[in-house]
This record gives C-alpha cells, structure tokens and sequence, in this order.
C-alpha cells in the first residue's frame, strides 16, 4: 500500500511539474480579464471569496502557510494583506516560480504530510485544491501534521472534491482514468472524493473544532467553458449571482464543485 501511495504522490508533483506555466498563464488572465475569463479562475472566485472574508478575521501579522503554494500568487496576496506568509511546494517547477514572484518571502520544499516546521508554529494553514491529490491516508497524515503546527486556536481553511457534486466530475474522472488504462498511456493523477460528513468526521478525529463546510459552484457553469470559452464567459456572467445564492441554501454543500472546509485547532497545547 505504501509502494502505491508513493506513486500517487510522485503523479501529483509530476502534474504540477507539467502544468506550473499553464497554471502562471491562468493568473496571467486572472490580472488581466478578471475571475470570469476561465473555468479554472471563475471556479477560484468561489474559494477566494470565502477565504478573504476568513482572513480577515485574522491579525494583521498572523503567520499563514499557504501548503502548496503552486506558483506563488497567493503568498502575494497573504503579504499584500499584512500577514507573515510562508510558502511550502513540493514541485520544483512551481516552486521556483513562487520564489521568483517572492523573492523576499521564505518558499520551502517539502509535503503536506511531513511539514517541514515547529511545532505550534503557524497561526494558520490554507491547502487550496492540494489533498485532492493524495489518497485518503496521506490526507490523514496531512491531518495530523497540520494540527501539530498550528498554534493552539489556530485557523485552517482548505478545499476537497466533492463525490457527489451535481456537475458530475467524478463520473468524468472514471472515465478519464479509464480511458488513459485503455491506452496504455501514464497514469492519471489521483483525484480523492469526499462527503462533508467524512470531512468533518476525519478533521474532528484529529482533534479540530467548529469545523465547517461550505459548498460553491453548485450549478454546472464549467461545462459551458469547456464547450466554448466565449460562451461560458457570457453564461457564467449571467448566472454567478443565482449560482452564488444557490450555492448558500441549507444542505447543498456536498452537490457543490467545489468543496470549502474551515476549522480550528483546540486550545489544549497537545492532542
């Protein structure tokens, strides 16, 4: 099981290698045309919506990790809104990237599930669209490590993929995958499934409280990027305020795209 974990683990770096420059052209579109101008970043307007408004229950100054930090660009947001922010990536790739945009800020190598820090050290921790990469034991590990940085009351805020999402992503995962085994190409990065319910289950397992889970992007709009960038851009125009307030009905949360969990750590100093 450990030989295949590993493996699962040696695809998520190696996409990240692949994809490091797609993923800068992204954020490149990000500055230019706004969250609307793709499926990745209207997606990401979900997510970044919520984390700001939790960030901003946070001092100014808060030491933040942002685990795997991907190119950078959210450890220059963390710094532009007055927090002491740290980056951790494993991919080279995207890790030289992070440290180009930040020179003056600390981006370190290493894993979400071996964190390369003290104990207590981290007043929070953001993992945004990274243990959806890793199976289900390294997410446990994860778990775990990430208690043991953060501070006692510390804040973590992170995202998952749901199992049952209605835009139907899992069925189309299995098909990916299943087509990549027919032809007998490389090996698709894992994707991990979650429920709300097992999410909180596993966190509160490891000794976190008042977590939280909040489903957005409820309603299918990246299907219309994928058939026509144009036409997504117009519909996701017309349809991101109903999607928005649909997304906030009572027990929608595991139907959503994406999946936005918040919790803290205890008080005690140890678990």
């Amino acid at each position: 099981m450990e030989a295949k974990d590993q493996k699962l683990r040696e695809l998520a770096v190696s996409k990240h290698d692949r994809e490091a420059g797609v993923f800068e052209e992204e954020y490149g579109s990000l500055a230019r045309s706004g969250y609307r101008s793709t499926a990745f970043l209207f997606g990401r307007s979900r997510i970044d919506r919520c984390l700001t408004d939790r960030l901003a229950r946070m001092p100014v100054g808060s030491r933040i990790l942002d685990a795997g930090c991907g190119t950078g660009h959210q450890v220059v947001a963390l710094v532009a809104c007055g927090f002491d922010a740290v980056g951790l990536e494993p991919s080279i790739e995207m890790r030289n990237r992070a440290r180009a945009l930040n020179p003056e800020t600390e981006i370190v190598d290493g894993s979400i599930t071996d964190l390369p820090f003290e104990t207590g050290s981290m007043d929070g921790i953001i993992a945004l669209e990274v243990l959806r990469y890793l199976p289900r034991s390294d997410v446990l590990r994860a778990h775990k490590e990430m208690y043991r940085v953060l501070r006692p009351g510390g804040m973590l805020f992170l995202t998952m993929v749901n199992r049952w999402a209605i835009d139907g992503y899992a069925l189309w995962e299995r098909m990916q995958s299943a087509r990549a085994r027919r032809r007998g190409g490389s090996q698709r990065a894992h994707c991990e499934f979650v429920t709300p319910r097992s999410v909180r289950r596993d966190l509160v397992s490891h000794g976190f409280r008042d977590v939280e889970t909040r489903g957005r992007l409820l309603l299918p709009l990246r299907w219309a990027y994928k058939s026509n960038l144009r036409f997504g851009r117009i519909v996701a125009t017309v349809l991101d305020p109903v999607d928005e307030a649909v997304s906030r009905l009572p027990g929608t949360a595991g139907l959503a795209g994406h999946l936005i969990v918040e919790a803290s750590r205890d008080d005690q100093e140890s678990h």
